[in-house]
């Protein structure tokens, strides 16, 4: 409500061009929230925000917040000048980022405007593969020879550092720009100024390769609750920073990608799935659905295999859902878990027989006790003790199997290295209702037919 009434009092001081009140309404603004608003403003209504802004770093700020394809609009529409100061003021990261999502002939062209040294930076770090530490980290960070004093760090960093993104901590690189230590800022100010920095760094630095993928030091950061983290090298030299609101957005990106893989709907995460046409989005979907139509033909196909034994005991047929919804239930909830394990890093490969018998056991105990209940209701309801046995045995069985496939299929599928996250939803549903189906018909068969029912 708050937003739109914003909205509604900028597009009223555009219109009666009180500028001077919109000018200190914008300013009033955190670049985050006035993202939420310039979405529902057009194109030259922006651009007429713009204009009141001299502080070109301040407009950087807020169209770094922007979806990709409106933060191209905004430049494209700047003049060159204008252009070219707000990309140099954006952080490097989020400048590399602009520029790997639109089309490579605009990414030239903005590139062009960019000092030549600039323009070297972000070409340098675009080289990296996507989703790699390097293709996130900001290369503006504070970095200290080893043969300086505390006193003399101070006033390097001072002089030398006044545009880092990041000064909380503070790196040491020896001559061949080789990460050595780290410290923070307080360990700085509070040691004996003439003590030699090599003395007050912690040596044991935890860093990630830059051409690690960017989980894991999504993960390191998370575990260790780093503010930022060192990128190195294969050589060892530093490369780079990766600070923790970059990891919160990787995060979060991860896990929404996560999801849609998850119910086969992957190819639009971020702002593609409200941006995508209905048809865009049918196609993507299609796929898994089309595989769990064909998946629900063969468990047809079982049922119709064993129609002898529904002619004669047709009450079968009533617990043909229950069998394959709980089947299919502990299945996404076994695989959900494992694929979350593995993600956070809470489950590790080379635990994996360990983490399979234990989400095993887990259905055992699942199992058991659906499995008593199911079997006394049936046998009040349909009065017969073969058929309540045979419901709660296969229900037993199933759910213990399901759990079991639903941790394993992921754990394999990363040891294939394949993407655990569409092992689980509709892959890991229909897998489980035709096994389900074949231990529920089979089971029937063999306990009607030698309990001598048949």
């Amino acid at each position: 409500m708050e937003e739109k009434m914003t909205v509604n009092k900028i597009k009223q001081l555009l219109t009666e061009r009180r500028l001077a009140e919109l000018k200190d309404l914008i300013g009033e603004l955190h670049p985050a929230d006035f993202s939420e608003i310039a979405e529902e403003l057009s194109l030259a209504e922006l651009i007429e925000i713009f204009k009141l802004i001299p502080d070109r770093e301040k407009i950087a700020e807020y169209i770094s917040e922007l979806p990709f394809e409106l933060q191209s609009d905004l430049l494209k529409a700047m003049s060159k000048e204008q252009a070219s100061e707000v990309l140099t003021e954006m952080d490097t990261d989020e400048a590399v980022d602009l520029l790997a999502e639109i089309a490579p002939e605009e990414s030239q062209e903005f590139l062009g405007l960019l000092p030549q040294d600039e323009a070297a930076e972000i070409k340098e770090l675009m080289k990296y593969e996507e989703n790699t530490a390097g293709s996130i980290m900001n290369n503006e960070f504070v970095s200290l020879p080893e043969h300086l004093t505390a006193a003399q760090a101070i006033e390097y960093i001072r002089q030398m550092s006044p545009e880092a993104e990041m000064i909380y901590y503070v790196y040491v690189l020896d001559q061949k720009k080789r990460l050595i230590g780290v410290l923070s800022l307080r360990d700085l100010i509070v040691a004996d100024p003439q003590k030699k920095i090599t003395q007050i760094m912690e040596e044991d630095v935890i860093s990630v390769l830059d051409t690690e993928d960017r989980e894991v030091a999504a993960r390191l950061i998370s575990d260790y609750d780093f503010l930022a983290i060192p990128v190195i090298n294969k050589q060892g030299m530093m490369v780079g920073i990766i600070t923790v609101d970059d990891i919160i957005d990787v995060l979060e990106e991860e896990v929404t990608e996560d999801i849609h893989k998850m119910v086969g709907s992957a190819e639009f995460y971020e702002d593609k799935l409200i941006k995508a046409t209905p048809l865009s989005r049918a196609k993507a979907r299609l796929p898994w659905l089309l595989v769990c139509m064909i998946g629900e033909i063969i468990s047809g196909s079982v049922i119709e295999f064993h129609s002898g034994i529904l002619e004669v005991m047709v009450a079968l047929a009533f617990f043909i859902p229950i069998i394959m919804a709980m089947g299919g239930n502990v299945g996404a909830q076994s695989s959900t878990i494992t694929v979350r394990g593995l993600a956070t890093g809470q489950l590790r490969l080379h635990e994996m027989w360990q983490n399979v018998w234990t989400e095993t056991k887990v259905g055992f105990f699942i199992g058991i006790t659906v499995g008593v209940i199911i079997s006394i209701l049936t046998y009040f309801w349909q009065n017969n003790y073969i058929l309540g046995l045979t419901i709660g045995l296969s229900l037993c069985i199933t759910i213990i199997t399901a759990a079991t496939v639903g941790t394993l299929l992921p754990l394999v599928f990363t040891k294939l290295n394949i993407d655990p996250a569409i092992a689980t939803g509709p892959f890991i549903t229909t897998v489980v209702d035709i096994g389900s189906l074949i231990i529920y018909f089979s089971l029937g068969t063999f306990l009607f037919v030698y309990l001598g029912r048949l």
